[in-house]
């Protein structure tokens, strides 16, 4: 079992350092729980920095570097690539992400998201990586991006999926996988319910986005990656096959899109 997307970068002491304590805590929950590995994603400069240190630190953490919409202040495409550069034959870097679009808190600045998305899908063209995609109240400007981009010969994944189940075709049409984090398994959530039960077992996989989103039966405590064996449960329930199914589809899926090299 995988996390595909977590911030282990956010697991911080009051000096703001990596707290290795506490995330040696968390790793010990994952494998109580059968989670063996995780990636660990970037949001800005400075949490993609502290991605790759968790990552190298770490046997069975990865992780994928980025700026978040939310971040486009701190972008700087030099400084990011390279980052990428200095790291890709670690082994560690296996995405560009996360990146993408969002109208949900900010619209005053589309144009510079848009700009600032365009230039980390060419960056991740360029080094061979697949993307994390990032897309909240923006499926329109999404879409026409991926589709100027298209094919994408290393996949991507549109992460936290929360749209459509005519949106989600288009976009595995597009190469990508969708994943599901703990708002599947929100009374209030029938929407994502229904595109869990509809895609196929070989086009999505699970996640947590720990520390937020924390799946039911923990709503309302903080997330972390051992808790993707309850989103992944939820979906097993919903498609109606048994866990271990669902659990070897969403893993073989993560290994072959990230190229994870797992032992």
């Amino acid at each position: 079992m995988i996390d595909t997307h977590c911030h282990l970068s956010m697991v911080l002491d009051e000096n703001k350092n990596i707290d290795y304590n506490q995330i040696c805590d968390i790793l010990k929950q994952m494998k109580l729980n059968g989670v063996t590995h995780a990636i660990t994603v970037g949001s800005n400069m400075r949490d993609s920095e502290l991605s790759v240190e968790i990552a190298k630190h770490y046997d069975n953490i990865y992780c994928a570097v980025g700026v978040h919409p939310e971040e486009v202040e701190s972008f700087d495409i030099v400084e990011l690539e390279d980052l990428v550069k200095t790291n890709l034959n670690s082994g560690k870097v296996v995405a560009i992400g996360e990146i993408g679009l969002d109208y949900y808190w900010r619209k005053d600045n589309k144009e510079a998201q848009i700009e600032i998305f365009k230039k980390q899908i060419e960056l991740a063209k360029k080094y061979n990586l697949p993307i994390v995609v990032h897309c909240r109240d923006a499926y329109g400007d999404t879409l026409e991006i991926l589709k100027q981009y298209a094919p994408f010969d290393k996949g991507g994944v549109i992460h936290c999926y929360s749209g459509s189940i005519e949106w989600a075709n288009v976009v595995i049409k597009l190469g990508f996988l969708i994943s599901f984090t703990g708002v599947v398994t929100y009374p209030n959530a029938s929407n994502v319910q229904e595109v869990a039960k509809w895609v196929d077992i070989d086009k999505f996989m699970v996640e947590t986005d720990s520390p937020f989103l924390t799946p039911v039966p923990f709503r309302g405590k903080k997330n972390n990656p051992s808790y993707v064996r309850y989103t992944l449960e939820y979906i097993a329930k919903l498609k109606n096959k048994e866990i271990q199914e669902i659990d070897k589809n969403t893993t073989n899926n993560a290994i072959k899109l990230f190229k994870l090299k797992i032992k």
